[in-house]
């Protein structure tokens, strides 16, 4: 009986580690998406830093433009 009992035990063991072998690879293949995901999220967020960059540099040529523009104007040729 006590043989039985043991080999009951093992085939629960190895049932056990089958679910979580295949529970593992799921986690892995989640990670996999996930992690190309955040690749992704951050591509993007580094092309909307340059894009509020350029347009900051842009934003400040143009005010500096206009400035001198109106420095300009206000010099009376002699």
């Amino acid at each position: 009986m006590q043989d039985k009992s043991k080999l009951i035990m093992l085939v629960d063991l190895l049932e056990d580690r089958q679910a979580k072998q295949k529970e593992l690879e799921y986690y892995e293949h989640c990670l996999q998406d996930l992690l190309q995901k955040m690749a992704y999220v951050k591509r993007e967020i580094n092309l909307t830093e340059t894009i509020i960059d350029v347009i900051k540099n842009e934003k400040v040529e143009v005010i500096q433009d206009f400035i001198e523009e109106r420095d300009q104007s206000r010099i009376l040729d002699i």
